[in-house]
């Protein structure tokens, strides 16, 4: 059976602002309040263990800064968009009888929130959320097991360079999107499977993925 893994936040959905507002909230941290700063990590295509490290946030840290960031989100995920497209992209994706997963760094209670306000959890069979944020590979080979999937009859759909090697590590193929977190340029060094600039281009190339099945 084909089935497209989802990553969430930068794939599905626009939560960047979010989350820098939350990471801002929980650390104090003045880089996170310059929006130039900001900006320029993504502009230079900076990864996201680079980010981190350019904050200076000590690693013992980072389990307790993603527990309390999910709880944060919890309440303001009502506010974050979806990226313009992607609902059609999902709703021609289930028409054409694709399986749909997604796994998240999120919490799997604030992804099915999400996508129950935005209409959009039916599509899905199910998330696996609570991820951690380098482990990707990990929970991707357990949902293939869990769900009885066939790995040459699946692919993984993210917009940073991790997600990329996490499918290359699970022998996935993948497709890059680029307008989440990590730019055009940087993902295609990655290797992904395919670089999509917008929905259409996605759905476009998962569909013909599909056919040789």
């Amino acid at each position: 059976m084909r089935a497209v893994i989802f990553d969430f936040d930068g794939t599905i959905a626009d939560s960047f602002n979010t989350v820098v507002a939350i990471a801002y909230h929980l650390t104090k941290n003045q880089k996170l309040a310059d929006t130039d700063r900001v900006g320029w990590m993504r502009d230079n295509n900076m990864g996201l263990a680079q980010a981190i490290k350019s904050l200076n946030i000590p690693k013992w840290k980072w389990p307790w800064l993603l527990a309390r960031g999910r709880a944060l989100m919890a309440k303001q995920i009502h506010q974050v968009p979806v990226f313009d497209g992607i609902d059609d992209v999902l709703k021609a994706l289930h028409s054409e009888q694709f399986q749909m997963f997604i796994i998240s760094s999120n919490s799997r209670s604030n992804v099915e929130k999400f996508l129950l306000e935005k209409g959009l959890l039916p599509y899905f069979d199910k998330v696996y959320g609570g991820a951690g944020l380098f482990n990707k590979a990990k929970i991707i080979n357990k949902l293939l097991k869990l769900e009885s999937l066939n790995p040459n009859e699946v692919i993984y759909v993210g917009d940073e360079v991790r997600d990329i090697m996490a499918a290359k590590q699970s022998g996935i193929p993948s497709i890059a999107v680029s307008w989440g977190y990590n730019a055009h340029d940087l993902l295609a060094e990655s290797g992904p499977t395919f670089v999509v600039d917008s929905p259409i281009q996605l759905q476009k190339e998962v569909i013909e993925w599909g056919k040789s099945f």
